[in-house]
């Protein structure tokens, strides 16, 4: 299976954020599954696909032309390839990936979550997608949607389509169930 992984860039993070980063990259490995990221190894991208790559596993990067234009590092030993922007890099990991994983991030990781739960909420994927809950990062979200939820915002249940995890053995668990 492939595994998508989105999450933050950057590398001003406390050491627990990095400490399951790559916790998640090496369970992706040990359980023979792909890992699918956003390439650059910088923050917990590069942590997460380090610790898989350490592990043997399979890790395909997806790139930007413009971010790689800049300077930003791929991580060595993965398979990586390039697009043409964040728009086409989403998608092509998307395209790529059976199931998906937030850890914490910022707006781009907000981005990616979103868009990827509202289209199996649709019907145009068909994927479970998680939140990898650190040090309750991801509770006022979850707080959040509930609360839309609970007050007919949102047409179905967000958890119907989301699981919330503290850990990586239990959300590997619940993806591979």
């Amino acid at each position: 299976m492939n595994i998508c992984v989105f999450c933050s860039s950057s590398s001003n993070l406390d050491p627990m954020y990095t400490e399951a980063a790559d916790a998640l990259g090496r369970e992706i490995a040990r359980r023979g599954h792909a890992l699918v990221f956003g390439g650059y190894d910088m923050g917990l991208m590069g942590a997460v696909a380090r610790a898989a790559v350490e592990e043997s596993g399979r890790v395909l990067g997806i790139t930007t032309e413009g971010l790689s234009a800049k300077g930003r590092a791929a991580v060595e030993g993965i398979e990586e390839e390039c697009t043409v922007d964040l728009s086409a890099r989403k998608e092509r990991m998307v395209e790529l990936s059976d199931a998906f994983v937030s850890l914490p991030g910022g707006l781009g990781t907000f981005d990616e979550f979103f868009s990827v739960i509202s289209r199996v909420k649709a019907g145009e994927i068909e994927a479970k997608s998680a939140l990898f809950d650190v040090d309750g990062f991801f509770a006022p979200l979850a707080e959040l949607l509930d609360d839309a939820t609970a007050r007919g915002l949102n047409s179905t249940d967000w958890r119907a389509h989301c699981g919330l995890f503290g850990n990586a053995q239990e959300l590997l668990d619940w993806i591979e169930a």
